[in-house]
């Protein structure tokens, strides 16, 4: 995957994805999020194509304004469920992607000798298929649970954990983990008895 300038994922200094799942925490990453918080990249048409172009995608998608509330309900749903992490199990999040997967007609392909998922129509579908076929490559190499949400609330920015036993859990430690960690001292010391 060739990166040109990747705007959502430049804007929060998040250590960035691998390969083809750098497509899929900057689809992410576009939310209106982090510390300040940005602008959402698919408010509109003419920011969601601009962004659009500054990834490679198999096809050249071109998105209308009927497409950004398609991709922004799927986008919500699979924040939740980068958020939630590998381990958890809400049936109504799941269900929400689940809803979001049903509008997609998916056939297979032959490309270049290799099997290749794609999704029917175009659009928003387009960005969605890749998105989806991008994870699904990553869960096969065992990268997706290493795609996490930064925990501070206030931020969630999307970042991709190399750590060795994956243990991270702040896109920047220096912003969200530091605050984070200066709170929790002073929650400390006003229990501890002088």
């Amino acid at each position: 995957m060739v990166v040109v300038s990747d705007p959502a994922g430049e804007r929060y200094a998040a250590a960035l994805a691998p390969g083809s799942l750098q497509r899929v925490q900057s689809f992410l990453n576009t939310r209106d999020a982090g510390r300040p918080p940005e602008p959402d990249l698919l408010a509109s048409p003419t920011s969601a194509n601009a962004w659009l172009r500054t990834l490679d995608w198999p096809t050249k998608p071109r998105l209308s304004r009927d497409d950004l509330t398609p991709l922004t309900e799927l986008r919500a749903a699979l924040q939740a469920e980068v958020a939630a992490g590998p381990d958890a199990s809400d049936q109504a999040r799941r269900s929400d992607l689940a809803r979001q997967l049903a509008k997609l007609g998916w056939k297979l392909r032959l490309k270049e000798g290799q099997l290749a998922l794609a999704v029917e129509g175009a659009g928003w579908r387009q960005v969605a298929g890749t998105v989806l076929s991008d994870i699904l490559i990553a869960q096969h190499h065992e990268l997706w649970p290493r795609l996490k949400a930064c925990r501070n609330p206030l931020c969630s920015v999307v970042f991709y954990d190399s750590s060795k036993n994956q243990s991270r859990v702040w896109h920047n430690t220096s912003d969200c983990g530091n605050l984070a960690n200066l709170r929790a001292s002073r929650a400390r010391r006003r229990v501890q008895p002088s």
